[in-house]
């Protein structure tokens, strides 16, 4: 936060703060009013650029004066009232400003932690059952032949090829017959949170479809909260779907495919 406001003389210079670094989008979003989401403010502002607040690489002066008009134009005027009479803050201003803000990133900060935590202990449960399973582990940067996995071997973090780009898939599992199970981890906090996880398993889902046909079956293993109208939308796209708190089932689902 206080980096934000130095980067940007106090919000006075906002596109030189960002053409620096992007992690300061995350701030800006925050004081709106009310605060919005990644893929809400990007519904505003079509030069958004989502990836740039991740990586905290700078952004480009285009991007740059469009984020600050859509902030300027839907920021919270109370927190932000010196903006009005292009003034400096006073300390009381910024005092309130902390105050409002901090432990709004606070939470945001702790979720994300605690979701990337728990993506990393999802995906190794799938790998060590894989491996108790006595399968065996490769390593290829780029599948981009059905016989690159072996029957009875997976794959962890690597790209699938498609039609277009290749989409990195989390766990690859060498199926009979030239089958290949590419399975997407997903861990939400809440319904709304869980529509963006589903989207990006049935998209990537269609795309190695529409290149691999059936020799390709997708695979979500969800954990968290996810409305059932999602899980309905995995399955009618030939998705399948497990939890992380019942692998024996997705272990069972193994066993019925002669593996």
């Amino acid at each position: 936060m206080i980096a934000t406001l130095r980067a940007t003389r106090c919000l006075h210079d906002i596109p030189a703060g960002l053409i620096e670094s992007g992690q300061h989008l995350m701030v800006l979003r925050h004081l709106m009013a009310p605060p919005i989401s990644q893929d809400q403010f990007a519904l505003l502002c079509a030069d958004y650029p989502k990836r740039a607040e991740v990586t905290g690489r700078g952004i480009s002066p285009t991007a740059a004066a469009a984020v600050t008009e859509e902030f300027l134009r839907g920021r919270d005027r109370v927190l932000t009232r010196w903006l009005d009479g292009n003034r400096k803050p006073s300390p009381t201003q910024i005092k309130n400003l902390l105050r409002g803000v901090v432990p709004l990133l606070s939470v945001q900060n702790t979720a994300t932690v605690r979701r990337g935590r728990m993506s990393v202990e999802q995906e190794g449960a799938v790998v060590a059952l894989l491996t108790a399973r006595g399968w065996g582990r490769q390593s290829i940067a780029l599948i981009s032949e059905l016989t690159d996995v072996k029957p009875q071997h997976f794959l962890h973090k690597t790209r699938f090829a498609t039609k277009t780009r290749p989409q990195e898939v989390d766990i690859a599992c060498g199926l009979p017959k030239t089958v290949v199970l590419a399975m997407e981890c997903k861990v939400t906090n809440d319904e709304t949170n869980s529509v963006k996880r589903v989207n990006d398993v049935l998209k990537k889902a269609t795309a190695w479809q529409d290149h691999w046909g059936s020799f390709v079956r997708t695979a979500a293993l969800l954990q968290g909260v996810i409305a059932f109208k999602d899980v309905e939308r995995l399955l009618d796209g030939k998705v399948e779907v497990f939890w992380s708190h019942d692998l024996p089932t997705f272990e069972a689902w193994l066993a019925s495919q002669d593996c």
